[in-house]
């Protein structure tokens, strides 16, 4: 009954996927969306059958008629920030309807349960087929990296003489976890390759030579759509086994149960709180080694294809590039974005296959010091093409943070393969927390528009600084964008600008100053501010007298 009920969350999922991808890219909100409402909340109360409506508290049967409700107002008004928030409560009020399917209270429940119920449902749809795949059937006790295909309980067979039968049966029990990793390693593989063809024009031109059978298919169209099912199915399997009962971990227990130590997937306690010895009293459940590994080496050979590729186009140089039919400019333009993105997906996808596995093999080890290797080259490639197109069109305030981001993912990496080697995963979170922490202080430290605006602006006093093919001149335009804090380096820089800059400059060196001078918000001392107080005096200074302002 319960893998009965598995392969029908899989299909409903598999089916909410195409319907949002049928209703929803390409159309403007309207009666799709009260359809997708809809047709979510029906298939969560079918798969929860009549257990899931008994476990329900009736004083929450009015969350699934008003998220509905909610959502029908997509297609009555068209005021875009109400109907985004239209949307949000909706949302939060069908994962209320997932949460009391599975046995907990929203409207009688207590503040601190209601918060872990909310983790807990983000959390059931981020771990999605996996949590699905690899959880147990409520009353059954699974061991470290037992299958769904035996039956709970059962008795081992005994042995006898070889026979085929038993030959092709001993075969299809060790193919079963390979499988299953194959399964789970598939909508990775495609958001993963549409990520890599987004970022990169020679890596989209190669995916598209191997799916060149079939030349009616519209390669990026196929990629996106395929992100959309996958996405979406993903999450809704995740949502319908908690709704359904065969996900409790990740909901609080009743009042005289004992708190859960450590929710396999997550949830509101943190990972690391839980002591050695109250990790090894708690069963943990989770999918074997041979399907957290067929997922590592699948994951590997795409991002080693795609490093093989960078090595030979990006790293190699302009006159490869040059026989892709790409110009260098064009070629580091795009993609960084996206690597980021890429790289953060990939630690996560380490940690997290880490983590559910309660007896990790030497060969899923291996396999996930490969990716994070891989992911390091991937790393440098957004970085080689950030500082070829930084180079190329100067500095904005967002290349900053995505410099940093790309200094933050490098350090993580290294972080996450030593906690992989000494098996202590479960202090990622803490980790990468401190990371964040100094990563902010030392933002705050350097000042990003201030650092942005001072090195524009020498890019457009020396002109050496800009490689062949560069922009040349001042962005103006965007530099009146950045705050107080970029004023000090405008004054500075300003008498050894063109005049042209300088006349673009004055109305906002003006409009600062009279507005630091004169507007009341900004004069009394509960709104004294540094980068405010260091803008008033450059702009008292010498600097922007009538000669430095003077119109050529």
């Amino acid at each position: 009954m319960t893998r009965a009920r598995v392969r029908l969350i899989l299909l409903l999922a598999l089916a909410m996927g195409v319907l949002v991808d049928v209703v929803g890219p390409g159309n403007a909100p309207g009666v799709n969306v009260p359809i997708v409402m809809a047709a979510f909340l029906g298939a969560a109360f079918l798969v929860a059958g009549r257990d899931g409506i008994r476990r329900m508290d009736p004083a929450d049967a009015w969350l699934a008629p008003a998220a509905v409700a909610l959502a029908s107002f997509a297609a009555v008004r068209a005021d875009d920030w109400l109907v985004l928030w239209d949307l949000a409560f909706a949302a939060a009020l069908a994962g209320g309807t997932i949460a009391c399917l599975g046995g907990a209270r929203i409207t009688r429940g207590l503040v601190p349960r209601v918060l872990e119920t909310a983790a807990g449902v983000v959390a059931a749809a981020g771990a999605g087929v996996v949590a699905l795949l690899v959880g147990s059937p409520p009353g059954s006790a699974r061991h470290p990296g037992e299958s769904f295909d035996v039956a709970p309980g059962a008795a081992p067979a005994a042995p006898a003489g070889p026979s085929r039968a038993r030959r092709l049966a001993t075969a299809a029990r060790r193919a079963t976890p390979v499988a299953r990793g194959l399964l789970l390693a598939l909508p990775l593989v495609i958001v993963f390759t549409a990520l890599f063809a987004l970022a990169d024009a020679v890596f989209a031109r190669f995916a598209g030579d191997v799916l060149a059978w079939r030349p009616d298919i519209d390669l990026a169209d196929a990629m996106e759509r395929s992100v959309i099912v996958g996405f979406t199915a993903w999450a809704v399997a995740g949502l319908l086994g908690l709704g359904a009962g065969l996900l409790p971990a990740f909901l609080p227990r009743a009042s005289g149960d004992a708190e859960p130590v450590l929710p396999p997937f997550g949830g509101a306690r943190s990972l690391g709180a839980a002591s050695a010895a109250d990790l090894r009293a708690v069963p943990r459940r989770g999918m074997g080694a041979a399907e957290a590994t067929t997922v590592l080496v699948v994951v590997d050979l795409l991002f080693a294809a795609f490093v093989g590729l960078q090595l030979a186009y990006l790293f190699g140089g302009r006159d490869t590039l040059a026989t892709a039919g790409l110009t260098y400019a064009a070629y580091a333009r795009r993609g960084f974005f996206e690597l980021v993105l890429v790289a953060l997906l990939a630690g996560m996808l380490v940690v997290t296959l880490d983590l559910a596995v309660p007896r990790r093999s030497r060969v899923q080890l291996g396999a996930a010091l490969a990716l994070v290797t891989l992911t390091a080259v991937v790393l440098a490639s957004a970085l080689l093409r950030l500082r070829l197109y930084q180079e190329a069109y100067g500095w904005t305030e967002l290349r900053f943070v995505v410099l940093v981001t790309i200094g933050w993912l490098a350090v993580a990496l290294a972080v996450a393969a030593g906690l992989l080697v000494t098996r202590r995963t479960r202090w990622t979170l803490h980790v990468l927390g401190i990371l964040v922490l100094v990563t902010l202080l030392g933002m705050n430290a350097v000042g990003p528009q201030g650092f942005v605006a001072e090195r524009n602006l020498e890019r457009a006093i020396d002109l050496s600084l800009v490689p062949p093919g560069g922009r040349v001149g001042l962005d103006a335009s965007y530099l009146v964008t950045l705050g107080d804090d970029a004023v000090p380096a405008v004054v500075a820089a300003l008498p050894l600008l063109a005049p042209s800059d300088r006349l673009a400059l004055e109305p906002f060196l003006l409009g600062r100053q009279a507005a630091l001078r004169t507007d009341p918000a900004m004069q009394g001392w509960p709104s004294w501010n540094l980068a405010r107080a260091r803008a008033r005096d450059s702009l008292a200074g010498r600097a922007v007298g009538a000669a430095a302002l003077q119109r050529p």
